[in-house]
């Protein structure tokens, strides 16, 4: 079977898939993960075929129109979270010609797109095969109220096909244990659980990766995308507050970053990470609500402090304060002793501990990707009869 995988335009958005993707082709399925050419080298350094999409970054599609002419980024949530939602439809409309070429000559069987990638649905309506939405949240709804955005930006390329709007996922598939989900509102799709195995780049593995020492160890992150000039004070600020506990403090964030935070006293390490093999020898995670870094450490058992950067995650990120897993500091309630105060209950009250490790069973107890992929292929071969019904 031939299984087209579409990718978000951020690396998070690829290490999401991944796993999927690796057991499809480890299972001798063709398999090819589309991606803006950004995504690309990280595509490749899991071992998968990339097909490239966008030249444009993501900090370029954030400030760019279709036309090339700038665009500014509203500071005001309401009109923050449709901007995004034509992101996501300025790069499914830059996507599908690319998308096309590339089925020219080589037809998938099977779609499945990430969470954003609207590219997906649209590509599979117009081949008329069965097209699967990996779900990055743990909920199959648009929370987010992107999509009247994504469609607004597709106008011309839904009109072309006759469509008011982007056509539904057939079937989802959702990485995060039921427990952490918000069911309030029912999906548009059938639903089905899938354990996701952290996969991210790696480097070296030092000893101290791979044990504790005699302090506990707290990290520190705000995601693959931060800069030294996009959230590094916020960065900076929380490893710097942390740093004053008695902890270990180590900092994962892209190599630049990392030695720009050299002059923070008391952080052992920052840098590069792979969380997937660290964060299993830590007692707490500090970050920014990234859905990827959550769920791996919710995978590890590890309890999280978690600081959104965004407003639409705050409900999310609550979410898991509901389960005993993490706390929540929402912008405003994030000063530095508020972060020190919180740090220090998350790590000397067992409970969170305990919280966290069930989450962890729950995980292990998932279908795994091998599994799945099995389902997929049950799922292609009986077609849209099958999404349907």
């Amino acid at each position: 079977m031939k299984i087209l995988f579409i990718a978000g335009p951020t690396k998070s958005s690829l290490f999401g898939l991944a796993p999927l993707a690796i057991a499809a082709r480890m299972s001798g399925h063709e398999v090819v993960m589309a991606s803006t050419q950004e995504v690309v080298p990280a595509t490749m350094s899991v071992g998968l075929p990339a097909f490239p999409l966008a030249a444009l970054t993501l900090a370029e599609l954030m400030t760019t129109d279709r036309a090339g002419d700038p665009l500014r980024i509203p500071a005001e949530d309401a009109a923050f979270v449709p901007f995004v939602g034509r992101m996501f439809g300025r790069l499914a409309a830059i996507s599908l010609d690319p998308l096309r070429d590339l089925v020219g000559g080589w037809r998938p069987d099977l779609i499945v797109g990430g969470p954003h990638a609207y590219a997906a649905p649209i590509l599979a309506t117009e081949l008329g095969v069965p097209c699967v939405r990996h779900l990055l949240t743990g909920n199959p709804v648009d929370r987010e109220g992107t999509h009247p955005g994504v469609d607004e930006e597709l106008r011309p390329e839904l009109a072309a096909l006759g469509l008011a709007q982007v056509p539904p996922f057939h079937l989802a598939l959702d990485i995060f244990p039921a427990s952490t989900r918000i069911d309030d509102v029912p999906p548009a799709q059938p639903v089905r659980p899938l354990r996701w195995i952290p996969t991210n780049q790696q480097q070296p593995v030092a000893p101290w990766m791979l044990s504790r020492g005699p302090r506990r160890r707290v990290l520190v992150t705000a995601g693959s995308l931060v800069t030294t000039t996009h959230n590094f004070d916020f960065l900076h600020g929380l490893a710097g507050t942390l740093a004053e506990q008695d902890v270990e403090v180590v900092v994962a964030a892209p190599p630049e970053v990392g030695r720009a935070l050299h002059d923070v006293p008391g952080v052992r390490h920052a840098g590069w990470l792979p969380l997937d093999v660290v964060l299993p020898h830590c007692d707490l995670i500090v970050h920014h609500s990234g859905t990827m870094t959550a769920l791996t450490a919710l995978n590890a058992g590890v309890p999280q402090l978690i600081v959104p950067q965004e407003s639409r995650f705050i409900e999310w990120a609550r979410n898991l304060s509901t389960l005993g897993v993490a706390q929540t500091l929402a912008p405003g309630e994030d000063t530095p002793e508020a972060v020190g105060k919180v740090a220090r209950l998350l790590l000397e009250d067992p409970v969170h501990a305990t919280s966290a490790a069930a989450i962890a069973r729950e995980i292990a107890e998932m279908p795994g990707p091998t599994e799945v992929v099995g389902q997929l292929t049950e799922f292609a071969t009986r077609g849209l009869t099958c999404a349907s019904s």
